[in-house]
């Protein structure tokens, strides 16, 4: 099944992308590109220096991101979804492995998606009526597409932003507003639930 309904409430997978959410890899990556003269703008450009840098010592100069690893854990204790996960791309097999190795130690339990870069995640994952959490808006837009609840990751966000007629998603600044956020999303469908049941009541009674 797509979503579980377990105890009148909708039980989802929540996929957490790495780079610009669980670490600041993205910041210290680009400060580092400008001092070695590599132009920002380039994609290919860009992406060679991901395939060449030395990952664990990116890893170790961003650091984590308000303490995200832990806000997984706690996300994960609260059963409140289906599956927590991370849901990373890579641009090189060692960029997957090391990963790997910092997610084993610092996320026990939780299950780790390793996608080629040239693969969108909602190809790789089944969108639909699931939870994307990343800092790439395109991305966000591609999981909304196929159906699923897109949330942007920022920063720089004065908090938790609901979605509206002209942002289709959510916005934060912290991965603990993901308990909200799902609690939310199982209102506004229990609301539309009990709209469309009293739509049939009233055709039966025309």
């Amino acid at each position: 099944m797509l979503v579980l309904n377990v105890g009148g409430f909708m039980k989802r997978d929540l996929y957490i992308d790495c780079d610009g959410v669980i670490y600041n890899t993205i910041d210290y990556a680009f400060q580092n590109m400008k001092t070695l003269g590599i132009d920002v703008t380039n994609q290919d450009a860009i992406t060679n220096y991901f395939k060449n840098c030395n990952w664990v010592q990116l890893i170790r100069n961003g650091g984590q991101i308000n303490n995200s690893c832990q806000k997984i854990v706690n996300l994960k204790r609260s059963n409140l979804f289906r599956n927590v996960a991370v849901a990373t791309h890579h641009c090189s097999f060692i960029e997957s492995q090391i990963k790997n190795t910092e997610f084993e130690k610092e996320l026990e339990n939780i299950q780790i998606f390793n996608i080629p870069k040239k693969i969108p995640k909602h190809f790789a994952l089944n969108a639909r009526g699931h939870i994307l959490v990343d800092d790439a808006l395109e991305k966000i837009i591609g999981w909304i597409n196929d159906g699923g609840y897109g949330v942007l990751f920022n920063q720089s966000a004065e908090g938790l932003s609901f979605p509206s007629y002209h942002q289709p998603y959510f916005i934060t600044n912290d991965l603990s507003d993901l308990i909200v956020i799902n609690n939310f999303i199982n209102y506004n469908l229990e609301e539309e639930k009990k709209l469309n049941n009293s739509k049939r009541i009233n055709l039966i009674r025309r």
